[in-house]
């Protein structure tokens, strides 16, 4: 007759086995869905920055076009002003300002843009980032799921070897008669 003492603790080693495995891939279970959320954040920050470049592209754009039309006014008004003021409108000098407003409105306006791509191109990088760390999520959330199995599988081995090394305790105690 086998020693209850010995079939009690060969059932509690692999009871707490199993529990210990399904505890690991539970684990890895839910490592993976944490990561996958993480990706999933990372992936609409991807499309939040591409919709802000996209407006911030758009807003300078406005901003160069109303500069644009500010100078236009500028000019025009100098004309009259000078022309008023008896300036020959054809003159060289007036045909000077003239030049020289344009050139600046012209200067103006490509700054305006180049700003607004620079901001553009910080939130296209910003965009290029959260895509990487979308991979990387992902890639971890694989890797979680595969530590959980292996953490199951290997509680499970180490149980039945444990439950293995009772028994050969029991009978080499003749325990198990």
């Amino acid at each position: 007759m086998a020693d209850p003492v010995t079939i009690g603790a060969m059932a509690l080693t692999a009871g707490g086995s199993i529990i210990s495995g399904i505890g690991a891939q539970k684990s890895g279970q839910a490592n993976a869905a944490a990561y996958r959320y993480k990706a999933g954040v990372a992936l609409l920050n991807k499309q939040i920055n591409e919709q802000n470049a996209s407006w911030a592209t758009q807003a300078g754009e406005a901003k160069a076009m109303t500069e644009g039309l500010k100078s236009r006014e500028a000019i025009a008004s100098t004309k009259v002003v000078q022309s008023g003021s008896g300036f020959d409108v054809n003159s060289g000098s007036n045909e000077k300002v003239r030049e020289t407003q344009t050139d600046v409105a012209q200067y103006d306006q490509n700054v305006i843009r180049w700003d607004s791509a620079k901001t553009a191109w910080g939130y296209e990088t910003k965009a290029t980032t959260d895509v990487a760390e979308a991979n990387l999520d992902q890639m971890a959330a694989s890797q979680a799921e595969e530590a959980g199995t292996l953490g199951m599988f290997g509680s499970f081995i180490s149980g039945a070897g444990n439950v293995a090394g009772k028994w050969m305790q029991g009978k080499s105690a003749g325990a198990f008669g």
